[in-house]
């Protein structure tokens, strides 16, 4: 079973959501290519939340602190940030992008090495409120269906995380429903 079978069958996506991106202009914009994994997600099941906490930063969003280029923006920010202060992050700021957030401002980043094999990123959490950094050797949907599962724990989120595997979607500028 894939990753996406899993996570298809432990949080089952909205019914009838089509989202189209332009992900040549979305990629332009972040100057960077995105995992396929990531886009299928978007496409599948498109703006919303993992039990009611959990957010993948969308190309477009009713929400500003879930669009994936702001959102990316701020957080490489607030890690610089953290850098001068003296935080102790493992990785370079042009390594990580921000990918999803948490109600508790947790942040979720793809380890962007290679740069130019996002098909190979991994992922890595970061607390709000500390400067652990668990890394997750596989991509997003498969990191995703490993926590909602119950099957991995990232110790930066609530230990009550995830209560019930459930998506709730909210609405998507571009998304047409059946």
């Amino acid at each position: 079973m894939t990753a996406r079978d899993e996570l298809l069958r432990i949080v089952p996506p909205p019914v009838g959501v089509e989202i189209h991106v332009d992900w040549a202009e979305v990629e332009e914009a972040l100057g960077v290519a995105l995992p396929d994994d990531y886009k299928w997600l978007v496409e599948r099941y498109g703006p919303g939340s993992l039990d009611d906490f959990l957010y993948i930063f969308q190309p477009e969003s009713p929400f500003s602190m879930t669009r994936l280029l702001e959102s990316s923006e701020r957080a490489a920010e607030i890690l610089d940030q953290a850098r001068e202060r003296g935080g102790n992050i493992p990785y370079e700021t042009d390594e990580l992008l921000a990918v999803a957030a948490t109600d508790n401002r947790d942040t979720i980043y793809w380890v962007t090495r290679p740069e130019d094999e996002p098909n190979s990123w991994t992922t890595t959490a970061n607390g709000a409120r500390n400067m652990k950094w668990p890394h997750f050797e596989g991509g997003l949907v498969e990191f995703l269906a490993a926590v909602m599962s119950g099957a991995h724990r990232v110790d930066v989120f609530p230990q009550v995380f995830p209560r019930k595997p459930v998506f709730s979607p909210y609405p998507a500028p571009d998304a047409r429903r059946r």
